[in-house]
């Protein structure tokens, strides 16, 4: 009887070890809910980037695609358009080629990680990364010559730089450089202050055509419903229509409350709550409701699920490659609840909501 009570115990405690080491070896992972223009935000962004500073992330993520693949994805793809604009901006003003871009990158990178103030070998990394379809470290570049280097020019370099990049409003127009986005009011600045040389990428294209069938398949139908509710008032469509508009609202109070930390309210349940409806015509919880059109709803969050969960993994496997043990991901708010839900999942993750840093 001693003897199975002894190995009842030495079971229990390598259990304990064993649990405690895979606790230890997570990943930690922030999802940070974030604003695509913040241009007109009265936000703290500098407390933004001191509490993500204070969780020492080795990786800070964004949701931009990985250069491999836009060449995966039709020209139709609206990201693929986005950034061809600037790529030919680019090559443009820069049409030399380049004999082995990777290697070249690789050596400018050296060279900066040496010496910070090599403008030269900065514009053209920014350059080469264009050309290398990395649209995330080509605009994390060109932000970091604009607002940390741009004032150190000599005579030669200033010349060099309109000559390479053209004009501010220029970029600007070129999608290369976006004062107002949550990179350059957080993670360019987040990393830049961590003293790390890129972000990294972790968005998922590859059911956009899909997803986009859904969307306008369920728009169609809401509207149908929407008509229904406007020519007869007391239909059970308009009963629909009326709880919907009640349940995707917040209240006065908490509109104050969000108004005055919006980066605080992005990343709440409620929010997520409401995100989910505002994006999903009312969402899930309208399922059998009068009018609703459920079935293209879930298929529209069928496709959701598929592009979050191909930026989780897309996240995941670049981590544990990196040996990372913190991470920061900037994203859309509306990926957020889902992105937690999916990482949570995994024992190998530790999801921390942005509210809990400090």
């Amino acid at each position: 009887m001693k003897i199975i009570q002894k190995l009842s115990l030495a079971f229990l405690l390598l259990t304990a070890i064993a649990f405690k080491s895979n606790a230890q070896n997570q990943l930690e992972i922030v999802i940070v809910g974030s604003a695509h223009d913040n241009s007109k935000s009265a936000q703290n962004f500098q407390a933004i980037i001191d509490k993500l500073k204070n969780f020492k992330p080795d990786m800070v993520f964004g949701e931009y695609l990985p250069e491999s693949d836009y060449a995966k994805l039709e020209q139709s793809n609206w990201a693929v358009k986005v950034f061809k604009k600037a790529h030919d901006y680019v090559e443009k003003l820069n049409p030399e080629p380049v004999k082995n871009i990777a290697a070249q990158i690789k050596k400018e990178q050296k060279a900066l990680s040496s010496f910070a103030y090599y403008h030269k070998t900065r514009m053209d990394l920014a350059v080469n990364y264009a050309k290398n379809r990395d649209r995330a470290n080509a605009e994390y570049q060109i932000f970091i010559l604009e607002n940390y280097m741009k004032d150190k020019f000599g005579k030669e370099e200033q010349a060099q730089y309109v000559k390479m990049f053209g004009s501010v409003d220029s970029l600007k127009k070129a999608a290369l450089y976006r004062p107002g986005s949550e990179y350059s009011k957080i993670y360019f600045p987040l990393i830049y202050q961590l003293g790390q040389d890129q972000v990294y990428k972790m968005d998922c294209q590859t059911y956009d055509k899909p997803w986009n069938e859904a969307w306008a398949k369920t728009d169609s139908l809401y509207k149908i419903m929407i008509t229904k509710a406007k020519a007869d008032s007391t239909s059970a469509e308009a009963a629909t229509v009326k709880a919907i508009e009640t349940y995707w609202s917040y209240s006065d109070e908490e509109s104050k409350v969000f108004k005055a930390d919006q980066y605080a309210g992005m990343n709440t349940v409620k929010y997520g709550v409401l995100d989910e409806a505002w994006n999903f015509y009312g969402g899930s919880h309208f399922y059998g409701y009068a009018g609703f059109p459920a079935e293209s709803v879930k298929a529209m969050i069928a496709q959701w699920m598929l592009r979050n969960e191909g930026m989780c993994k897309n996240i995941i496997e670049q981590a544990r490659a990196q040996k990372a043990k913190r991470v920061v991901v900037g994203v859309g708010a509306s990926h957020r609840k889902w992105m937690e839900e999916i990482l949570a999942k995994n024992p190998e993750v530790k999801i921390i909501n942005y509210n809990d840093l400090h």
